[in-house]
Formats: structure tokens, C-alpha cells, sequence
């Protein structure tokens, strides 16, 4: 029998690590493998106190390597930094390795025989027991995080795993712990939860301003349409509902006057007494702030009777919202479309909204009435209808073709840049994006402007390192500021840096905001197109002025012409131009077809200019041969 030898804590050396591969190659065992062995025959080292008949049964060790068992077991054991030990059934500790004494700062021998208690704080001492004999009763390994105060004072959150240890015979014998030092993964994971709930509050906080309007606390667009849809689907078939697209058309001159803090105050106002109003008549009602000046009101029941909606309007005309000064009051002028809707109408939400917004831009033009009642298909759409089946036939078929438009310097004409315009085989427009862009076929235009913006990323932006000019709808312009996912989205933030968006003046007088907000946070450029042909007033002009809202205005083609022979209206032009030049707007000429109006959009000051005469468009699909650069 072999005398019992003191168990020594040394590093392994070069040769032993040597010698433990050598054995690890002569049994086919990994190294990792092999320590896991000799740490499974490790209890029988410790109990039988090394006994001679113990080799007897490591029939697949060598007979060199059984005498040096002992010292490899401990030498492995305690290079490794996780605390390891060993317990009889009594739970009282028959082996430990360095790194489990220098825990609680004592010396292996004064380990040995004692039991939890004696050596951790009853609390602790308590559940390690337990865990213990819960691995013991189910002859099983047991997971559990314990918490031990080290000798330094310092609290160490450990991964601990505990497994009986089987005889030869399958009788257990004792319990083998292992633990690993989780402290600073567990803070790491803590301080990652606790980010996850900011992030996840930052979230619902950012779908609440993406939901809801900040000023009035109302639903925006998209969930209005939503919730509509919702309770559209519900109805009975023979059932109808009203939609109410309303505008406070003064807003402006609020905003002018006062302010846009007293803006946002009228806006506040109005939909806080509407909601008041609502609720006294008993309505079930969705109130929604859909734009900047517009509310949506779906009311489910049928109130489309003029009686009922003059007593509507008598309500609205008493708001007053007193001036800042408290020396009068504001009256929000309210103009507002109405429209029954059923059931059958779900599919064409959007374009009834879309419908009513046109109304009310005629009705705000006029000013003759201050509502109109949206029949189920007016004349006025008849045209629209006729060319949205066109375009969706066109589209199926392949026909849309996307084309470049070179904008050239009127001095030496060098390409300054590229307008992309849109046109069809079978439908005989010259630019379809622009004819048809406050049309109702907006899914439609949504698939052209996709393709539009998809194909510049591909095939132009790569292509030149000029600028590109590029159409931007009015609602593919709000589509980019609430869907930041969005693939149009994506696809003109990706060409950005290059490419100048090109907006309508009823884009421009409907959503001054949000070209104000994406020229701001996003660092788009923009250019006023067609300018001379809409309604843009001094006052918006301004505006545009001081917020350096455009880096470019396009000038319509019949303005210029009508301006080379009227000596007033070529005065006008030069003042537009000067104040462009002044102001560092670059300004084009459009439409520019005869060496006649190139001479005088040269004369007269202009920057660039484009049109037939200046070059003709090509087809995109040929934009390797046709770019110089």
C-alpha cells in the first residue's frame, strides 16, 4: 500500500504538459479529455488515501504513468482558476484546489473536513446544502448561481455545478463541485437589461411620436387610417359612416401673425373643443391630426345632412382663441369635405382622404363655401380613374421608362447635372410623375417612385458625379419622414449627397414642415419646381427665403416665354432671378426648345437651363454610353 502523500499545489510545467500530451496521443484521448478522467478517478485518490489496489482498476493508464497520478491530478487541478471541490456524503469537504482556498484566503489542510457552515455565512452555507442534496437525490448534475463574500470582502456571483460521483460498482460516494466566477458577466448582462428597457421605453416613446401628434395629442395619419379600416370591416353590410376631412385654413396667418408657438396653441385649441363638442352630441367617434393644418374625423353614423353639418360649422365659427397680447382673439377658418363611407370603401381609404384633400384645396381657392359634400365618384376624378388603369396596365406590362434630361450651365453649356423623368410607351405625357402628382392612384405612383428612386441608386448614382434631379411627390415626401424603414426611404438617403429633390408648389404650400424637417435633420437639398405656374404667395416665399429651404427654383417654361414679349412680365422675371442670385438660389430655366429662348434665358440671367434644345433626354437603360462623366 502506498503511504498517503500530502497533495502540493504547483504549476504544470513544460515537461509535464509535455508528457501529458505524450500520454494523450499513446490512449487517443484529447487533453481535455484525458484531465476530465483523471478528474473523475480523483475522489478515489482522496478516499483510498492512494491505495495500491486503486492502479489496479486504471487498467488504462500505464504503469510509468500510475505513479505519477497523484501529482498530474493536482498539478492540473490547480493551474485552473475556477475553485473545485470535493464533498463526502456527509457534505463534509475531502478535497479542494488552490483556487477554492485562496477564495476564502485559508489553507487547503484547514479546509479539509469542515463542512459549509463552518466555513460560509449561515445564508449562504443554506442554499449550498441544498444544491447539494438536491444533486445527490437526483443522482444527477445540479445548475445554480450561488453568491460568496471572498476573503477580500469583495461579493462573487458563481456558476456552480455539482455531480455525484459513482463508484465502480454505480454507488455514489461523494459530490464533485465545480464553479466559475460569473460576477462581471452577470453586471454586463444586468447593465444590458437595463439598456433594453431604456431602448425598449425609447421605443414605445418613439411610436407614440410616430403614432401620435405631439401638439394635439391626436392620432396621426397612418394609425387613423388604421383604426378606420378596422371599424369599416366591422360594419354591416347596409350600414354607413362619415368621413370628415377638415383644414383650418387660416393657420397660416396665425403662425405669420404670432407665431408658431401660437400656432400649435390654435391647433390645440380647436381639436380639444371639437373632441368636447363631439362627445356632448354623444358621437362614437376617431379624431386624428392627418397633416399639418388637417384633421380626419370618422364619425360612425350616417350625419352627411347639410342641417347638421351648418350646425357643425355655427360650432366651429364660435371657437376664439385669445392673441398672445389678450387684446382679441383668433377665429380658426374651417373649411371641410364630407363623405359617407361603408364597408365597400376599405380599399379606397386613402384615395377618398386624397379626394377630400383636393376638395378642399378648391373650396380654399374659391372661398365661396366653407364645406362640400364628396359623392361616391365625382366628375372631377373621371380623368384620374381613365389614367390610373392605363398606368396599372402599363406598369404590368413593362412599359414605364425611366429617362435622363441633361441640366446644362447657360454660359458654356457643361452638364451641371440630370433630371430623371418618367414616361410611358402608350400614354402620351411627357413627364407622367409630374401630370399625375396629387392624382388619387397614389399606390399606383407609390410603385413608379419605387422603381424611380430603385433605379437612380443603381444605375445613376453609380454612373456620374453630377447632380441628379429627382421628383418628389407629396405623399413619397411624407412617406420618407414617418417610415424611416421604408425601401423608398432607404433608397434616397442612399443618393442624397448628390441628388436635389424636386417639389411642386401645392408640395411646397401643403407640407412647408416637412421639407423644413427633412431639409434640417436629414440634409436633403430641394428645388422649387415649375415655379409661375401655381399659387406660391409672397408670403411663403419668404419663408422659403429664410429658411433656406431651396437650393434651387425652376422657373416654368411658359412664364419665360410668356416674359419675352411683355416688358412687365420680363421686369418680374429679372426681379425673381436678382433675388435668387442674392440669396445664392440657383435658378433654371424649363422648356427651353429654340435657340430664340435660349437667348433670352441666357440674357436675362438664368444659371441653367433645360429642354429640347439643350439636349435630349435618353432612355436610362443606355446610361453607360450616354454619361461623360
Amino acid at each position: 500500500m502506498a503511504a498517503k502523500k500530502t497533495v502540493l499545489s504547483i504549476a504544470i510545467d513544460r515537461e509535464l504538459l509535455s508528457k501529458l500530451k505524450e500520454l494523450s496521443k499513446e490512449k487517443s484521448y484529447s487533453v481535455s479529455k484525458l484531465i476530465s478522467k483523471l478528474l473523475e478517478e480523483a475522489l478515489y485518490l482522496e478516499e483510498n488515501v492512494f491505495k495500491d489496489e486503486i492502479y489496479k482498476n486504471i487498467d488504462w493508464l500505464s504503469e510509468e504513468w500510475k505513479d505519477k497520478l497523484q501529482v498530474l491530478f493536482t498539478k492540473v487541478l490547480d493551474t485552473t482558476p475556477d475553485p473545485i471541490w470535493i464533498k463526502d456524503l456527509n457534505l463534509r469537504i475531502i478535497y479542494v484546489n488552490q483556487a477554492f482556498a485562496n477564495l476564502f484566503g485559508l489553507k487547503k489542510e484547514d479546509l479539509i473536513g469542515k463542512s459549509d457552515i463552518e466555513v460560509l455565512p449561515a445564508d449562504v452555507a443554506k442554499e449550498c446544502i441544498y444544491s447539494d442534496m438536491k444533486a445527490l437525490e437526483s443522482k444527477k448534475s445540479s445548475h445554480s448561481i450561488e453568491k460568496i463574500k471572498a476573503a477580500d470582502g469583495r461579493e462573487i456571483i458563481f456558476d456552480v455545478i455539482k455531480t455525484p460521483i459513482y463508484d465502480k460498482s454505480g454507488k455514489i460516494i461523494a459530490i464533485l463541485g465545480i464553479s466559475r466566477d460569473i460576477t462581471e458577466f452577470v453586471k454586463v448582462q444586468e447593465e444590458l437589461e437595463k439598456k433594453n428597457k431604456e431602448l425598449e421605453e425609447a421605443y414605445k416613446k418613439l411610436q407614440e411620436i410616430y403614432e401620435y401628434d405631439i401638439v394635439t395629442g391626436l392620432m396621426k395619419k397612418r394609425r387613423f387610417l388604421h383604426t378606420v379600416k378596422e371599424a369599416l370591416n366591422r360594419m354591416e353590410k347596409d350600414q354607413e359612416y362619415t368621413l370628415i376631412n377638415i383644414e383650418v385654413a387660416n393657420l397660416m396667418y396665425a403662425n405669420e401673425m404670432y407665431g408658431y408657438e401660437f400656432g400649435s396653441k390654435v391647433l390645440r385649441e380647436f381639436s380639444r373643443k371639437l373632441k368636447e363638442k363631439l362627445e356632448d352630441m354623444g358621437f362614437d367617434y376617431v379624431l386624428s391630426k392627418i397633416g399639418g393644418n388637417k384633421f380626419g374625423l370618422f364619425v360612425k353614423e350616417d350625419i352627411v345632412n347639410r342641417n347638421v353639418l351648418r350646425k357643425f360649422l355655427n360650432f366651429v365659427k364660435s371657437i376664439r382663441v385669445p392673441t398672445p397680447d389678450e387684446e382679441s382673439f383668433f377665429v380658426p377658418k374651417v373649411i371641410f369635405a364630407v363623405r359617407k363611407v361603408s364597408k365597400e370603401d376599405v380599399k379606397d381609404l386613402e384615395k377618398i382622404l386624397l379626394q377630400m384633400e383636393d376638395l378642399l384645396m378648391h373650396l380654399k381657392e374659391s372661398g365661396k363655401r366653407n364645406f362640400v359634400i364628396l359623392r361616391n365618384q365625382p366628375a372631377v376624378y373621371t380623368k384620374y380613374i381613365q389614367l390610373e388603369k392605363k398606368i396599372k396596365k402599363s406598369l404590368e406590362e413593362g412599359k414605364l421608362h425611366l429617362q435622363l434630361r441633361p441640366v446644362k450651365d447657360v454660359e458654356d453649356l457643361s452638364v451641371h447635372g440630370y433630371q430623371v423623368v418618367c414616361s410611358f410607351e402608350d400614354i402620351d405625357e411627357k413627364d407622367i410623375c409630374h401630370v399625375i402628382e396629387n392624382a388619387s392612384v397614389d399606390n399606383l405612383l407609390r410603385k413608379i417612385d419605387q422603381k424611380l428612386f430603385e433605379t437612380i441608386k443603381r444605375k445613376v448614382y453609380p454612373n456620374t458625379d453630377k447632380t441628379i434631379f429627382a421628383r418628389l411627390r407629396q405623399t413619397t415626401l411624407d412617406r420618407v419622414l414617418n417610415l424611416p424603414e421604408d425601401k423608398i426611404t432607404k433608397d434616397i438617403m442612399y443618393i442624397k449627397d448628390r441628388a436635389v429633390f424636386m417639389v411642386s408648389e401645392n408640395t411646397f404650400t401643403n407640407s412647408y414642415s416637412n421639407i423644413l424637417e427633412l431639409k434640417n435633420n436629414y440634409n436633403l437639398k430641394f428645388c422649387l419646381d415649375n415655379f409661375g405656374a401655381g399659387n406660391t404667395s409672397i408670403k411663403m416665399l419668404t419663408r422659403m427665403i429664410e429658411h433656406d429651404m431651396f437650393q434651387y427654383i425652376k422657373i416654368n417654361s411658359s412664364f419665360i416665354k410668356t416674359s419675352m414679349y411683355s416688358a412687365k412680365r420680363k421686369r418680374i422675371l429679372k426681379g425673381v432671378l436678382a433675388i435668387s442670385s442674392e440669396f445664392g438660389i440657383k435658378t433654371i430655366a424649363s422648356g427651353v426648345d429654340s435657340e430664340e429662348v435660349f437667348g433670352f434665358v441666357k440674357d436675362i440671367g438664368f444659371d441653367f437651363a433645360e429642354g429640347d434644345y439643350i439636349g435630349e433626354s435618353v432612355d436610362i437603360q443606355n446610361i453607360k454610353q450616354y454619361l461623360p462623366g
